[in-house]
């Protein structure tokens, strides 16, 4: 068990698994055989982990981890990656990972070749990143903010793919004639067709087309704050992690709650132009 908040979790296979906790640990789960084991440790709260295998830090560093080594920190670490500032989240696809700090600052490594980042980016929204998300096709990647918006970036350089990059308001309302704007906490791509949902601290989930720059559909709101999103495997369960986030303090608040629903194509799916 972790000694603090669990801020992240993985799948390694069907019979493993690992989370990242405010306790400075990264622990594996082995589901058949009801055991887990510490893998490794930051001098801070390890805020997010993908399997492949990275973890991101509050402590300003990435770290990588081969859980096949024997067991102790030192021979399972793999490397240390000093950041530009607190990891806030980080994102895998094929051979590129991309790490999401605070500043706004966005690193993008090739994981054959960790000795520096491929590309040093900042974000291109305003405000304070929240979630990084990369496109299943490998071409680039969505990041969402605390100001209410996400943007679409792309790899490659080229004047004519940097053309093509965006950004949309999301997640925000008006009031009586003023604009409340909420923070987008999560992002998660459907593996099947390429559409995503983003979550937000308005307690919604939105579907979304991104080639076509259109909303495909909301759920009906949830208790609080939706604090992480995830489909399944083939796309046909998605699930949502209600959880208030203290965006405004401590205050009486919903229990926190895992929802996991089935996906009906047509909420998914792109529509013809």
């Amino acid at each position: 068990m972790h000694g603090g908040p669990v801020l992240d979790c993985c799948f390694h296979d069907d019979s493993s698994g690992f989370s990242a906790s405010a306790d400075n640990k990264v622990r594996r789960i082995m589901f058949s055989h009801g055991k887990e084991e510490i893998l490794g440790r930051h001098d801070a709260p390890v805020r997010c982990i993908e399997y492949s295998y990275a973890a991101g830090s509050w402590d300003k560093t990435l770290k990588c981890w081969d859980p096949r080594g024997a067991s102790g920190q030192e021979r399972t670490l793999v490397g240390t990656y000093p950041q530009p500032e607190r990891v806030y989240s980080l994102s895998l696809v094929g051979n590129r990972l991309v790490v999401a700090t605070a500043g706004r600052h966005v690193n993008v490594y090739d994981l054959r070749n960790m000795s520096q980042p491929e590309q040093r980016r900042e974000s291109s929204l305003k405000y304070q990143t929240r979630c990084v998300r990369c496109y299943p096709n490998g071409t680039g990647y969505a990041l969402s903010s605390v100001e209410g918006r996400v943007a679409m970036e792309f790899f490659d350089l080229s004047e004519a793919s940097q053309a093509k990059k965006y950004a949309f308001k999301c997640h925000r309302k008006s009031e009586a004639g003023r604009d409340i704007v909420y923070p987008v906490n999560a992002i998660a791509f459907h593996p099947v067709y390429g559409t995503f949902a983003t979550g937000g601290c308005d307690g919604f989930v939105n579907v979304w087309d991104g080639n076509n720059k259109k909303r495909l559909y909301q759920y009906s709101k949830y208790p609080t704050s939706v604090a992480a999103l995830s489909f399944s495997r083939d796309g046909r369960l998605l699930a949502v992690a209600s959880s208030y986030t203290f965006e405004e303090g401590d205050k009486a608040h919903e229990p926190d709650s895992i929802f996991v629903r089935s996906v009906n194509e047509i909420e998914v799916k792109p529509k013809p132009k």
